[in-house]
């Protein structure tokens, strides 16, 4: 058996692993973490963090409960800012969520 056949059943089984854990599109998930920052802006920037996506939904916490209706304010332009990074349909929505207790 070759390597990349090997290589392609461990990326498969990675996949289907974080998709069993509820977490889809990793790869992508990966990007927007390294690069949120810079990809969100204002206001998103220092008010937020992505957490993960879930169907065509990208769940971001809030840095704080005041900001959760002020960021949904402007999902609709962080929305835009994703789709031309990754493309269309890739995320279709932002949920914007209080921060959890920790």
């Amino acid at each position: 058996m070759s390597r990349g056949g090997d290589l392609e059943r461990f990326a498969e089984s990675v996949d289907d692993m974080f998709r069993r854990m509820g977490i889809s599109e990793p790869l992508l998930m990966s990007s927007i973490l390294s690069e949120w920052d810079e990809l969100a802006g204002a206001p998103w920037s220092g008010r937020s963090k992505p957490l993960y996506i879930q169907g065509k939904a990208l769940v971001v916490e809030a840095s704080s409960a005041s900001m959760v209706a002020f960021l949904r304010y402007d999902a609709s332009s962080l929305v835009k800012t994703l789709e031309e990074r990754f493309g269309t349909r890739i995320v279709e929505t932002v949920d914007v969520r209080p921060p959890q207790a920790r």
